[in-house]
């Protein structure tokens, strides 16, 4: 069989030129492109920063402007927006009519699924959609229909194991929402809540919300059978003087073999 001769070889001088320079404007194009496309998503960041009455902090401005990635730009606009919409947030109490809250939920939500287009798979923006379609269910809850944050904040905290601010964001977002949940809801919190209580650190930041939104018996139930967070609990329980939960955990530690010492080298 003979062999067949370099592409380069079979074609004329002239027309290699030609190809080449139309693959150099393609790829000069693409280029364009994609520079275009992060500026037009940074700038949407900063207009819904605007709209929000937030660009005017500088440090807010400022920190948009500074994010090395557009997606992570726009995420951080979002994820800020969305934190002074939030029932708790003392902007909530002084913010536009619920029109305007309205746009700026919706905005939010828009944003999120954009910096998720530009970087797909990203953790912190597929955290920052689930929390603006749970900003956008708290607003007018109904049983069942948690399901969409539910599931996109759940495969956030499954695709990065080990990244604690996506494990946080779904039990967080459970905890809040324990007494509007359906019964399927109820059952995807609780396997939510229980794995981010393997984290000692969520324990001592969580536990007394969980236990006022879900009660004692509940929240006692999704403590993991492990001893360092049972030994957080058990202290948490003490300064909040539920004596008898933290002797139940403070046991529930003591039953568990001590982890072996590390060797010495």
């Amino acid at each position: 069989m003979s062999a067949r001769a370099p592409i380069a070889a079979v074609i004329a001088p002239g027309r290699r030129s030609w190809i080449g320079s139309l693959l150099w404007l393609a790829l000069a194009g693409c280029a364009a492109a994609l520079v275009a496309s992060g500026a037009s998503l940074r700038g949407a960041a900063l207009s819904l920063l605007e709209r929000a009455g937030l660009a005017d902090t500088p440090e807010v401005r400022e920190t948009a402007l500074v994010m090395p990635g557009p997606e992570d730009a726009a995420t951080y606009a979002a994820d800020t927006v969305l934190a002074g919409l939030a029932p708790a947030s003392p902007a909530s109490e002084r913010d536009a009519p619920a029109a305007d809250r309205a746009a700026l939920l919706e905005g939010s939500r828009s944003l999120t699924l954009d910096a998720l287009a530009d970087s797909p798979g990203g953790t912190p923006q597929r955290v920052a959609v689930g929390r603006a379609a749970y900003a956008i269910w708290e607003r007018q809850p109904s049983p069942g229909s948690e399901r969409a944050w539910q599931r996109t904040l759940a495969i956030a905290a499954r695709g990065a194991p080990g990244f604690d601010f996506a494990a946080d964001a779904v039990a967080s977002a459970s905890i809040a929402a324990w007494a509007r949940l359906s019964e399927p809801g109820r059952t995807a919190a609780r396997e939510s809540i229980a794995a981010a209580f393997r984290s000692s650190a969520y324990v001592r930041r969580s536990l007394p919300t969980a236990l006022a939104a879900l009660g004692p018996d509940e929240t006692m139930r999704l403590l993991p059978r492990q001893k360092a967070p049972l030994e957080a609990a058990a202290s948490v329980l003490r300064t909040l003087g539920r004596d008898a939960l933290a002797e139940q955990a403070a046991a529930a530690s003591a039953s568990l073999p001590t982890a072996p010492a590390a060797p010495t080298p």
